[in-house]
């Protein structure tokens, strides 16, 4: 009989008493599978605390203990080929590291207050990992049982040794867990935690420590000694193993009435103005006037005074009520600007322990409060808006600073200009470009001439004259000479020393317009055929290109629409969505997903040879060049304020230099 797929359902419990010193912190944290290769894996719980924290390191515990998190579930997702146990490994393994550098860089105070707790679930089985002195409760039938008892709760010294061994076992149908620091004990005992669980369901469970720690709360605010020891802080996972979710109790709904959470200060000014005038009129008609209004009847002057008061106040409560407004939004704004530099502390902090998830969320949660500043700020007045300003602009330049750190872009401050082609006694319009052994090639669509660059003598371009007739749109460099296309049946050759010659395309391309782009590997012509969805391989011989399809199936639909290619060997395709596919001896093998912040959205231009480390992308639409290792997929962005219209660019050989084609002009950079 097939066992039954079970799952955990769970309650987290995690408290901070406001009242005490912030000598501790703690957490729960459960990431759940969010793919197929992820489930094969399992789930991951985890329980901690960091106690005894020195004077004003509260926050800096309580990230790193959130990066401690992260990091297991980064580590333990990272390799899919990997059993849930080898996985787990892994992860501590690395978690041990990342301990060992915080000591490093002289935070060891964590060293003997360190209670964690990391539990895995996979296909109804448990691996547990732990250090220091935590709660595992197993509930089943009428026993509970401390599986936390198998660790030595002797804190280790080593950090490279913190978590030194995982525990196993099978759950059943029923069973409940519970993941406790032994702040719990301040609550209830083992065996009271024992009767309300077994006489009830962990709803029951999680009531009763909810309740409890309201009364800690109200005790620590009248500062009374209580029954029960004071907690400064707890954290706990309380999980349910069944095959569907607990029934809920049924609770009486509460009715809350609707309220108005806007403060109109507007309205409540001259509501104030309002009751002071009627408490101020007289009204003769009463018999029973009061004593300050017939006072104030006899004295005419006193009337003056007030109403001029009165017209005073109208006259001025919506100044002083924008005031108020002002000033409100300028403490707001002053509060979210120390919120973005603690937010790009804790990014750099991330960073530095290679969590770049979490440094980039931390750097999307700046960036959202700062366009709530630009919100708040537009309404303001000019001189509240220039302070703004001049105290944000710094912050402003730590958070790009940062976003560049993380999303690995290098500003090329001053690229070298090799050439300006506006400065030219003759007018050519380059579609692209070539480099050659010492030479720059540019071609263009209009004419059948070629702009050479020497680059020992890069100020003075040289026209070259190829044909009357014939235009060129594309070109690839075998050795010393350029090869560019003309026409569906025809193909030029340039060589360095100036010769030239025609080579015939057999078979023809049919029309060049459907010829997107072209490349050379190992002395063959290719063309990338994207109106038929395919492309084509012609070796080169003395008069003539002869060819055929290169793909296995003849043609491939995820060729339709692409526009750029490249060749080391494999064959690199990019797509007009900004898609890059890699083919393989014929055959598609994988997406190329460069991970780079904003997105390629657009078409983007490849290009590598054979031997290169990384495959390099113009992505013209955020004029920007991106470096991806074909490796390890490691990205480099490179920016630059002097780049503007980027229509090609080539990668030298050793892959220390650029050169780009930017409009007219022809920049070289180290990279």
């Amino acid at each position: 009989m097939e066992e039954p797929r079970l799952k955990l359902y769970f309650r987290e419990v995690i408290y901070q008493n406001p009242a005490a010193k912030k000598t501790s912190v703690c957490g729960v944290f459960s990431y759940e599978a969010q793919n197929i290769e992820e489930a094969r894996l399992g789930n991951i719980y985890i329980v901690g605390k960091i106690s005894n924290l020195p004077p004003k390191k509260h926050k800096s515990f309580d990230f790193m203990l959130t990066v401690l998190a992260s990091a297991i579930k980064r580590d333990f997702y990272a390799d899919p080929r990997k059993n849930t146990l080898e996985a787990l490994e892994s992860a501590l393994q690395g978690a041990n590291i990342y301990l060992a550098d915080f000591v490093k860089k002289g935070h060891d105070e964590w060293i003997g207050n360190i209670d964690f707790t990391c539990m895995v679930f996979a296909q109804n089985n448990i691996h547990i990992g732990q250090t220091g002195n935590m709660l595992v409760y197993l509930l089943r039938g009428q026993m509970m049982t401390n599986i936390a008892r198998k660790f030595s709760i002797m804190q280790k010294s080593d950090p490279i040794k913190t978590f030194s061994n995982i525990a196993s076992g099978t759950l059943e149908e029923n069973d409940r867990l519970i993941i406790s620091t032994d702040d719990i004990f301040a609550l209830a005992s083992a065996q009271k935690i024992k009767e309300i669980n077994l006489g009830g369901d962990s709803e029951d469970f999680y009531d009763f420590i909810k309740e409890n720690l309201k009364g800690q709360k109200q005790t620590s605010q009248k500062q009374e000694k209580s029954a029960t020891e004071q907690i400064n802080s707890l954290a706990c996972l309380i999980v349910d193993v069944e095959t569907k979710p607990p029934a809920k109790k049924k609770t009486k709904p509460k009715i809350v009435e609707p309220q108005n959470a806007n403060l109109d200060l507007q309205k409540l000014a001259n509501t104030y103005i309002r009751i002071s005038i009627n408490w101020f009129r007289p009204d003769f008609s009463q018999p029973g006037s009061s004593r300050l209004v017939n006072f104030l009847s006899r004295y005419a002057i006193l009337n003056y005074f007030i109403a001029l008061f009165l017209v005073a106040a109208i006259i001025l409560s919506p100044y002083l009520v924008k005031k108020i407004d002002y000033e409100s939004k300028i403490t707001r704004i002053e509060t979210m600007i120390s919120r973005i530099q603690e937010l790009i502390d804790k990014s750099a902090i991330a960073l530095a322990y290679q969590d770049q998830l979490s440094a980039q969320n931390l750097l999307q949660q700046a960036n959202d409060l700062t366009a709530n500043i630009d919100s708040l700020s537009a309404n303001l007045p000019q001189a509240a808006k220039d302070k703004i300003e001049k105290d944000f602009e710094p912050i402003k330049n730590r958070l790009e600073l940062q976003e560049n750190t993380i999303n690995n872009v290098v500003v090329i401050n001053i690229p070298e200009e090799i050439t300006d082609l506006s400065q030219s006694t003759y007018s050519f319009e380059p579609k692209g470009m070539l480099v050659a052994p010492g030479m720059i090639y540019l071609f263009e669509m209009s004419s059948g001439f070629i702009d050479k660059i020497d680059l020992e003598n890069s100020q003075t371009p040289t026209l070259s004259y190829l044909s009357s007739k014939d235009t060129f749109k594309l070109g690839a460099v075998i050795g010393d000479s350029i090869f560019l296309l003309a026409d569906p049946e025809k193909m030029y050759i340039y060589e360095k020393n100036g010769n030239q010659s025609i080579s015939l395309i057999n078979p023809n391309l049919e029309n060049t317009a459907n010829i997107k782009d072209m490349d050379a590997f190992n002395n063959n012509i290719y063309f990338l055929d994207a109106q038929n969805q395919t492309i084509r391989k012609y070796a080169i011989s003395d008069a003539v290109l002869s060819g055929s399809n290169w793909l296995k199936s003849g043609s491939d639909p995820n060729l339709f629409d692409a526009q750029y290619m490249a060749i080391d060997g494999a064959i690199y395709i990019s797509k007009s969505d900004g898609t890059i596919f890699q083919y393989l001896q014929g055959q598609k093998q994988k997406e190329i997903k460069p991970k780079v912040s904003p997105p390629i959205t657009a078409a983007a231009k490849l290009f590598t040879k054979d031997g290169m480390k990384n495959l390099y992308i113009l992505d013209a639409q955020n004029k920007r060049i991106i470096s991806v290792n074909k490796e390890n997929n490691f990205t480099v962005q490179y920016v630059s304020e002097k780049f503007s219209t980027l229509k090609d660019f080539w990668i030298t050989e050793d892959e220390n230099s650029v050169f780009l084609l930017d409009g007219l002009k022809i920049y070289k950079f180290g990279i």
